[in-house]
């Protein structure tokens, strides 16, 4: 870490630590010969030293200063000194969301959508120059005010713009750009990212604001991280049972949350639109359910039935074979889950032909599973396998995701991801 007093880029004299992030620690210094104060980000020395990384760091630096929004920070100056690459912002006075939830939890109707309005408005300037965020969250969402209104700054556009080709590498070495609680499932995958992966995380936000917790309130990162990949998001109510907002709004957050980016909204001004389109409807009380709706569960499958509608399945669709690493009830349970979600399915040996199914769905029984699956996969012939287990085993999660499956359905099942996993599968041996 710097010193006090410590000079860097011989104009910025560190006056104090303002915090420490994943990528690098938050300095307050003075910038000499004008004499203001900024915030200086200088890099963790382990992540300045990575291949590629300075000549990187200096090119979306010049990027990012040309992000010139009221809503985001601006980027003064950059520079590589004694080994340690520093980024000079400015520094904003205020408060967090993060805190603002804290101290108040869940938020009006109105103001909810109106913060979440204005982040979408620096999302959709940063996007245009091919910057993505890629770590929204609350604590990088800062309020002030500005001429008697309330502004949200997004801060860390550098940190974690800066970080997207480092990604996956830095998360093997145990240490991710971004937030499990707040990133987009493609983004945990390692894949490329769009805007849309922003826009998943600004639900995640809009969510919290609406309910008070995050759509997936757990401590742990793997099981956060789980949630986010396999798990349906839970309805709005369901937290918050006498939340009041319009069904739009809701089909908005949900919309924002869907696993895959094609489903979401096609980017932040699309998505600014409709909130801005909800701020002009009447808020009414919401919508008393009828008797019997909600969530129920199928006793003996641990299929959970939701309130929004089980997509169907392919019409015509090639059958479903089930595979069990060893043999049992579990089998035969699947397939009554896959027919209840109306699936042909049966069980099938893994020696005989698979050829003429449309999907396959091994059941894991342990860690070495992982090799069973994956030598039916490499089969010529074979169909997409998808491995079946529990949520909370992170390693034969990110096994499955690794080993080239096509990919991970959880115990216990629940139809809507069942379905939709399944039938996609079907789709691409299509």
């Amino acid at each position: 870490m710097l010193q006090v007093g410590q000079l860097v880029g011989e104009r910025f004299r560190v006056l104090r630590t303002l915090g420490q992030g994943g990528m690098g620690t938050v300095y307050v210094a003075e910038q000499l010969g004008l004499g203001r104060h900024v915030a200086l980000k200088v890099m963790h020395p382990h992540i300045a030293r990575a291949p590629g990384f300075s000549e990187r760091f200096q090119r979306e630096a010049q990027v990012l200063a040309r992000l010139r929004h009221p809503g985001s920070v601006e980027v003064y100056d950059y520079g590589l000194d004694s080994g340690f690459l520093y980024l000079a912002m400015e520094l904003v006075s205020g408060e967090t969301v993060e805190s603002l939830l804290l101290r108040e939890g869940a938020q009006p109707v109105p103001r909810a959508v109106d913060l979440t309005v204005q982040v979408l408005e620096v999302l959709e300037a940063a996007h245009v120059l091919g910057i993505i965020h890629r770590d929204l969250k609350p604590a990088n969402l800062f309020l002030d005010n500005h001429e008697g209104r309330e502004r949200v700054k997004v801060l860390d556009f550098g940190l974690a713009a800066l970080g997207g080709e480092l990604n996956v590498r830095l998360t093997q070495e145990g240490m991710a750009v971004g937030t499990p609680g707040f990133m987009s499932p493609e983004q945990m995958r390692g894949l490329p990212l769009d805007g849309r992966s922003d826009l998943y995380s600004v639900g995640c936000v809009l969510y919290e604001l609406l309910t008070g917790v995050p759509p997936f309130p757990v401590a742990v990162s793997a099981e956060a991280a789980v949630a986010h990949l396999y798990r349906p998001v839970p309805p709005l109510r369901e937290m918050r049972p006498a939340l009041s907002i319009p069904q739009s709004l809701e089909a908005t957050v949900m919309k924002a949350l869907e696993k895959l980016p094609e489903l979401r909204p096609a980017d932040a001004a699309a998505m600014r639109q409709e909130l801005l389109a909800v701020l002009d409807e009447p808020l009414g009380p919401a919508a008393p359910k009828k008797r019997g709706e909600g969530k129920k569960t199928e006793r003996g499958l641990g299929l959970a039935r939701h309130e929004v509608p089980v997509p169907k399945p392919v019409a015509g669709g090639l059958p479903v074979g089930v595979v069990a690493s060893r043999e049992g009830s579990t089998e035969t349970t699947l397939v009554m889950s896959l027919s209840a979600c109306g699936f042909q399915a049966r069980v099938v040996s893994p020696e005989g032909p698979l050829g003429e199914l449309g999907a396959l769905l091994f059941v894991a029984d342990g860690r070495e599973s992982l090799a069973h699956a994956r030598a039916l996969a490499s089969r010529p012939g074979a169909p997409p396998v998808l491995l079946c287990g529990p949520a909370d085993d992170w390693e034969l999660v990110t096994g499955a995701l690794e080993g080239g499956l096509f990919d991970f359905v959880p115990l216990p099942l629940d139809s809507l991801d069942l379905t939709r996993k399944v039938s996609r599968a079907q789709k691409s041996k299509r």
